[in-house]
Formats: C-alpha cells, sequence, structure tokens
C-alpha cells in the first residue's frame, strides 16, 4: 500500500512523492533520508535530530504552524521517552562497547507523514499527519473543531487522533523493543549490483 504525502493536492502519479508500506511500521529509520538532507557532521547525534527534524517540518506546507509544532512536540516526547529509560537503555547497549547511545533509539520511532493522504478504497483522504504502525494508518487532524476532513475519515473507519502527540502514547512505549539494535535514517543507499535491474 502506498501513503501520499507532502502534498496538499494529489498529483495523477501517486508514487512522485509516496512510502510503500506493508506489515512492518513506518519508522525514522525505514528508509535512508535524502542525501540532501544529512548534516555535514555525520557522528553529531543533535545535528541528525536537527536535520531529520527540518526534513519532516518542511513537508508540513508553507502555512502550517500547527504542523510544525506537531513535529517538534513529538521528538520532544520521543527524547523524554529515551530519557525516562536511560539506565535500561545503557545496560542493553553495554556489551557494544559504546558503539550505540540509548539516543540512538529514537529512529526506531514511528516517522510522522506530514500532509499524508490515507487510501480509504478506491480514493485517498488528507489528514494533517499520518502514521503506519505495521497493521493500520493513525492520521491526526489538528484542528479543534469536528472539520468535513475528520468525519470523512472516520467514516472511512480510519483512527484520527486529536493534536498532542501524547495520543500516541501506546505506540511510542518502549519504541526499542522491536529493534533489537538501533539504526540510523543517515546512511547511504545500498547500491544495486552489477546486472540488477
Amino acid at each position: 500500500m502506498r501513503i501520499p504525502y507532502g502534498l496538499d493536492r494529489l498529483p495523477r502519479d501517486v508514487t512522485l512523492r509516496s512510502v510503500e508500506v506493508g506489515d512492518e511500521p513506518l519508522r525514522l529509520n525505514t528508509e535512508p533520508v535524502p542525501a540532501e538532507v544529512m548534516p555535514l557532521l555525520s557522528g553529531d547525534h543533535t545535528a541528525r535530530v536537527t536535520a531529520a527534524l527540518q526534513w519532516l517540518q518542511s513537508q508540513c506546507g508553507e502555512y502550517a504552524p500547527l504542523r510544525r509544532q506537531f513535529i517538534a512536540a513529538y521528538f520532544g516526547l520521543l527524547a523524554a521517552e529515551i530519557e525516562a529509560h536511560r539506565a535500561g537503555l545503557t545496560e542493553r547497549l553495554k556489551p557494544y562497547d559504546g558503539l550505540y547511545a540509548p539516543e540512538d533509539y529514537l529512529w526506531s520511532a514511528l516517522r510522522p507523514l506530514p500532509r499524508g493522504w490515507v487510501p480509504a478504497g478506491e480514493r485517498f483522504l488528507p489528514a494533517d499527519i499520518v502514521f503506519w504502525d505495521g497493521t493500520q494508518v493513525i492520521a491526526i487532524e489538528l484542528s479543534a473543531r469536528d472539520t468535513d476532513k475528520r468525519k470523512a475519515l472516520l467514516a472511512a473507519g480510519i483512527v484520527v487522533s486529536g493534536g498532542e502527540p501524547n495520543a500516541l502514547a501506546q505506540q511510542l512505549r518502549h519504541l526499542w523493543n522491536a529493534q533489537a539494535l538501533p539504526s540510523s535514517p543517515f546512511r547511504r543507499p545500498s547500491p544495486s549490483p552489477p546486472g540488477a535491474y
């Protein structure tokens, strides 16, 4: 299933800016970030977080302060979740002799898709932010009002949450359990083997 994102209107070719999802959750580290997003200091966690935050916020649209605020608050919630479990994570990573830090598990969290389009039968429905947890779409609607957009999502059977990242608390709880070791989205894509099409 494809989920288009970062678009106010759908182009005819929805693969232009979309992500393929399946049985696994769509995480921040599911695929590499674009090369132009990678900071010059590749080993600097703060620089990588800042780059990822800016990249996601750039997909929110020109006049979308609520979407941008949601992304920033989401990253804050992830950092707080890791901080609350720092001692256990440090112990878990001890055998790797400093190769990983607890902060590296931030990339195991669900990836937000700003201005996402939810597949619903033969059509796509817009949402402010979309997440894929491996089994279902979670749509975030930031308006406090009961909008037509929200009603259409609910009528299609889509899980719709309010504008607080805390609404995702269950999906964020122990986000590192699903991945044995941390993995970063700041990696170069693997080149295709010779002769591959």
